[in-house]
């Protein structure tokens, strides 16, 4: 046996360290690939559930999709073949039944829960200490801090601010529609409301997106980046990769990363050091007794404004479009939203929890066009857990897909078309549907903290606009739902005409 090594040792030496490179690039790589490719497909301890061979073999088929932005489409189409449970890589399975959520994501009593996905989240966090991927003790600490700011009592207190951002949008949108005249991108304008709005909440100023018409230089950054957060995201499962992606990332993209950075910075230094006594999101994060590192609250309010701004805006560009996309659900809703106030005065946090048809079109949009179309994974670390009666093996990266779980026609009859009416009581058509499937704030005790405020965020300002305009969507954006996917939706504009009525 040691003749071998000798050989393999006096070959490398004869032909010289460029030739031996060449010959291990050229001949041992391919062959450990082949290897590693057959023991995924039939020896890996996932062998046995269902997908397709490439997905098995490589975790490039996952990334090649995730790239292209079509990633939880594929994946929809893979669940529409296979079934509930596919595996969408060598080790991550993907799930669409309704049971999964709580198996995978929800409480454990008397077991821990099964741990976020650091690879995933390590593309996602805003920094070292934020409550994305802080560990359970810390998140729980984290979270009962934060957790008074988001309760409905205190969003309550908080009503007058969102009024005011919601009236300054009525204000906007009609200054620049000219009486209709002129069409408006409503992807922007949903974003500047939801912006300014997060930004007075948490930082104690807004980012002045209504009164300047464009994004804060730190709200830019989060859409050019969209697309480069897909490579980032696929760097993870090879860190060596990573100074190569380092130098492909565009000039532009990293100075902004840096003025973000700092804007970030100074904002928060600003809001700590307002002593008014003031009651919002953060408070109890400031307090002395808070035991909140400065690390922590800097990450943290970061991810407060990106999850609480894109993800509401995204919604409220959804139902606009599948709205005007549907003119006779476009009529119920404001007729109803119509029938119930003579005013706009009256429309508030607590008077449009009544528009039954209204809530049941925002569901809707959550259900046809998630925020998230993709899945926040979880690992199963050194466990095996049952899920869906069927073990699974530690190591495992495990997910619920958003997209194909919310089109699956086994949880939802017509499953892509826009229905508002499922989601009301006494409607037979739906009674077979499995509505607990419909989890886009999550479950268990990391699901959403800001389900309550994207709730009032959303109710309110589409009330308003259903109240103050008739909207007509342009031909230019008949086609607008069709995007590419890259955790977050590369939107294009969503071009509206407006026409205010007289109130």
């Amino acid at each position: 046996m040691a003749m071998f090594p000798n050989l393999l040792t006096s070959f490398l030496g004869d032909v010289g360290v460029v030739q031996s490179i060449t010959f291990i690039l050229g001949f041992i790589f391919p062959i450990a690939v082949i290897l590693s490719s057959l023991y995924n497909i039939y020896l890996h301890p996932l062998s046995g559930y269902p997908g397709p061979r490439l997905a098995a073999a490589t975790r490039l088929w996952f990334c090649w999709h995730l790239i292209r932005g079509d990633l939880p489409f594929v994946i929809h189409q893979l669940h529409l073949q296979y079934g509930d449970t596919v595996r969408v890589a060598p080790n991550e399975l993907s799930y669409t039944h309704p049971d999964a959520w709580n198996q995978i994501y929800g409480h454990r009593q008397g077991r821990t829960e099964i741990m976020k996905d650091p690879t995933f989240y390590a593309s996602l966090v805003s920094g070292k200490g934020s409550i994305l991927g802080a560990s359970r003790e810390r998140h729980a600490h984290l979270r009962k801090q934060i957790s008074h700011g988001f309760s409905e009592r205190a969003l309550r207190d908080q009503e007058a601010v969102v009024r005011s951002y919601a009236d300054y949008f009525v204000q906007r949108i009609t200054e620049c529609s000219d009486s209709g005249n002129t069409a408006v991108d409503m992807v922007r304008w949903y974003n500047f409301f939801t912006f300014d709005v997060m930004g007075h909440l948490v930082f104690g100023e807004s980012f002045d997106c209504l009164q300047s018409t464009g994004y804060n230089p730190w709200v830019a950054l989060i859409f050019d980046s969209v697309r480069t957060g897909a490579f980032i995201r696929c760097v993870k499962f090879w860190p060596w990769l990573t100074p190569i992606v380092q130098y492909m990332i565009p000039a532009k993209l990293q100075r902004r990363r840096v003025e973000q950075k700092r804007i970030a910075k100074e904002k928060a230094a600003y809001r700590k050091s307002i002593e008014d006594g003031r009651r919002d999101l953060i408070s109890n994060f400031l307090r002395p007794d808070s035991a909140v590192s400065d690390t922590e609250y800097q990450s943290t309010v970061e991810t407060l404004i990106i999850a609480g701004s894109e993800t509401t805006a995204t919604l409220l560009a959804g139902v606009t479009f599948h709205l005007l996309d549907n003119p006779e659900k476009l009529a119920r809703v404001t007729r109803e939203v119509r029938s119930a106030f003579s005013s706009p005065d009256e429309i508030n946090f607590v008077s449009v929890n009544r528009l039954s048809y209204l809530i049941a079109c925002l569901t809707e949009a959550l259900r046809i066009y998630p925020p998230v179309a993709d899945a926040f994974p979880r690992n199963t670390g050194e466990n095996v857990e049952v899920i869906l009666d069927k073990p699974v093996p530690p190591q495992t990266l495990v997910r619920v897909t958003h997209w194909a779980t919310f089109h699956s026609p086994s949880n939802f009859s017509r499953a892509d078309e826009f229905l508002p009416e499922r989601w009301l009581d006494g409607e037979p058509d739906f009674e077979q549907d499995r509505k607990a499937a419909l989890q886009p704030f999550h479950v268990g005790p990391r699901n959403c903290i800001g389900r309550n405020l994207a709730y009032m965020e959303m109710r309110l300002l589409m009330a308003i606009v259903l109240f103050r305009f008739d909207m007509e969507l342009c031909p230019v954006s008949a086609n607008w739902v069709k995007q590419k996917n890259f955790l977050l939706w590369a939107k294009p504009e969503l071009m509206v005409r407006l026409l205010p009525r007289a109130v």
